[in-house]
């Protein structure tokens, strides 16, 4: 048990009524099933706001099958609006907290600025990708963050595709059907397996190319792939499996800088290479930076309750802070399972405040982790059982359908799934921006330079 909460202040120093608004910065798994929760546990007066950059939940871990378009895009999201009842979502960037005056600053979808008081503050905005860690890698690599990151990695390798079907010279085809893949975490992982199974199956499709050879080159700093599980026979498997699939898997192997058409790595070796995806690193959000109070390995220290050491109203969880997990001792590690049981019980303890009860401890035992390695491969360490193979596949799919939010969507993707065992990959390229195909423009525009994309290979 932790100390009594203070009671929720409802009046400021003016004597002015101030709503009692619980608001949650973030709109992903931790902060989605905290709002969920706080609609059946708090009274009605007490106001629910969510503040979220989008006006959806991605289902972050199914990324991977939107890239090797096994699932659509629009089949792991869900709009904010849809998931919760009585909670407002509103779409917004906050950009400043003013912890003097209790007060949230945000920049509406427009740009235009606006803010909202709170009673109670709730972190859950998670961390951002850090492509700043390598030279050159910002202006060449995705990150595999968002939906649209799903879909342009996607994209990017069916025109990496199309370009080498028309592309002379051997080594520029060579160079585009090669991708690297940084880290060899479960991301990094779960990635290259259906990065390979997406290009192998888009090949079949390109007569011009049958000499020439896709590749997936998964670059990993540590000793042993899939470091989350802390298994090293799991992790040997996959490393085994990995390989018989296809992936040039390179352990102890670093990228040091990259460039329009290559990736240096620690060897000394250049690889050329059409796309890159970045999966290793993260950085602290820039929020959470601008708030002035002391971070740990670039996360917000909180109590065992989930409160921020040192305040009294300002809570995080989530990939943002670090949690001290009662079960064990340790701080508890940034995974979606870990995000959504803090909700749960960061949600009792935001009831007991509004109580004037005290508030409890985190204490939760993992349930065990999957990873999919592609070719309807996975490996598994369930509450200490290992499994891989074809049945940790199953079981993989069968965890995640039963986690996707709304039955709608779940039966979305498992018609998806269902379809894509007899049927071929989708391998249609979506252009996401309003210019016109090259094949279209006219001589004028024929005899005026090219001007490359930031990511242009």
């Amino acid at each position: 048990m932790t100390s009594r909460a203070q009671p929720g202040r409802v009046r400021d120093a003016t004597g002015t009524h101030v709503p009692q608004n619980v608001v949650i910065v973030g709109g992903g798994f931790a902060g989605v099933a905290l709002a969920q929760r706080l609609e059946r546990l708090l009274p009605k007066h007490i106001e629910i706001v969510v503040l979220s950059t989008e006006n959806h939940l991605v289902f972050t871990p199914m990324l991977p099958e939107v890239v090797g378009r096994t699932v659509s895009p629009l089949q792991i999201v869900v709009a904010g609006r849809q998931l919760t009842r009585r909670a407002r979502w509103l779409e917004a960037r906050v950009v400043r907290i003013d912890r003097e005056h209790d007060t949230a600053h945000y920049l509406r979808s427009d740009g235009s600025p606006d803010s909202l008081r709170y009673v109670q503050l709730v972190l859950a905005c998670g961390t951002v990708a850090n492509l700043d860690e390598i030279p050159g890698l910002r202006s060449r690599a995705y990150a595999l963050k968002t939906i649209v990151d799903a879909i342009i990695i996607g994209n990017d390798v069916i025109g990496n595709f199309e370009a080498a079907a028309t592309e002379p010279d051997a080594e520029s085809r060579a160079r585009l059907l090669t991708t690297v893949v940084i880290g060899g975490g479960f991301s990094g992982v779960e990635l290259a397996g259906h990065l390979i199974d997406l290009m192998r199956s888009t090949h079949r499709l390109y007569s011009e190319l049958q000499h020439e050879q896709p590749r997936v080159v998964l670059l990993h700093q540590g000793a042993d792939l899939l470091p989350e599980l802390a298994d090293c026979a799991l992790s040997e498997i996959a490393l085994v499996k990995l390989r018989a699939n296809g992936v040039e898997v390179r352990l102890q192997t670093a990228a040091e800088s990259a460039n329009a058409r290559s990736i240096r790595v620690s060897t000394g070796e250049r690889i050329e290479t059409g796309l890159i995806a970045y999966t290793a690193g993260t950085d602290t959000h820039p929020l959470i930076k601008g708030l002035g109070l002391t971070l740990t390995k670039g996360r917000l220290d909180a109590g065992p309750d989930m409160r921020v050491l040192g305040t009294e109203n300002l809570w995080a969880l989530g990939d943002c802070a670090r949690v001290p997990n009662a079960h064990d001792g340790r701080i508890c590690p940034a995974t979606a399972q870990f995000a959504v049981q803090q909700a749960l019980q960061l949600a009792d303890n935001l009831a007991r405040v509004a109580r004037h009860a005290a508030t409890k401890s985190f204490s939760f035992r993992s349930r065990g982790m999957i990873a999919s390695i592609g070719d309807r491969d996975a490996v598994a360490k369930v509450y200490g059982v290992k499994l891989s193979g074809f049945g940790a596949w199953c079981l993989w799919r069968g965890v995640y359908l039963a986690k996707l939010p709304t039955l709608s969507r779940k039966l979305e993707v498992a018609a998806s799934w269902i379809c894509s065992i007899p049927f071929a990959t989708n391998i249609a390229q979506l252009r996401l921006s309003p210019t016109r195909p090259a094949i279209e423009t006219s001589a004028a525009d024929v005899a005026a330079p090219v001007k490359l994309g930031p990511r242009a290979g």
